[in-house]
């Protein structure tokens, strides 16, 4: 596969933490579309990275049999379109045994459709309560779709790997992760709900 097919690689971890019982080979891709307060990904997710050789992951790959679930982070993986696909595809060429997941602000339920027959499941970042739009907005500073949100909640919720999560941001309320639970509950297929605790960025631009 050419890789003008493939997505500009931003980075690559060996994980234990980002998915319950398994170790993961997180897979940096850079932009996003989103704005948000204290992200801990700012650079890479304003295009501020030093790019990785696919030979790097191809090593990882072929050789790191630690790992048993590849995750496509970011930044946000959705903007990646067709490329997205292109790199799911290769990872499940070089290893049949990963599982595979993609982390998503569920901003492109179009994308979220297109990689779902090929995935085992999605981490959807909710931010604040999803039917606060002006909140929501406050964290990611940018326009908020409720409904393009929905549509990639109800397609992910379908995946047996799909998980939902929080960052338990100062302003959020124990109100308003009331309403993040109650909102996985109704729309979220009963899969897992998490939590994550904050942690101060401190060298973030506010530009």
């Amino acid at each position: 596969m050419s890789l003008s097919n493939l997505p500009k690689l931003a980075g690559i971890l060996t994980s234990g933490i980002d998915h319950p019982g398994h170790i993961s080979l997180n897979i940096y891709l850079p932009y996003c579309n989103f704005n948000c307060r204290q992200c801990h990904n700012y650079k890479i997710a304003r295009g501020v990275f030093e790019e990785v050789p696919y030979e790097q992951l191809l090593w990882e790959l072929e050789n790191n049999f630690v790992v048993d679930m590849a995750i496509i982070t970011g930044g946000e993986p959705t903007l990646h379109g067709e490329k997205l696909l292109n790199l799911v595809k290769l990872i499940r060429e070089k290893r049949k045994d990963l599982l595979v997941r993609i982390d998503s602000n569920g901003s492109k339920p179009e994308v979220i459709k297109l990689v779902s027959n090929y995935v085992n499941g999605f981490a959807i970042d909710i931010k604040a309560p999803p039917f606060e739009k002006e909140k929501y907005e406050f964290t990611i500073r940018t326009k908020f779709n409720i409904d393009a949100f929905l549509a990639s909640v109800k397609i992910a919720a379908e995946l047996p790997y799909t998980i939902f999560r929080t960052v338990k941001y100062p302003w959020l309320t124990e109100e308003d992760l009331e309403k993040i639970r109650d909102f996985v509950k109704a729309y979220g297929g009963g899969k897992p709900y998490y939590v994550n605790p904050f942690v101060e960025v401190v060298e973030e631009s506010e530009s």
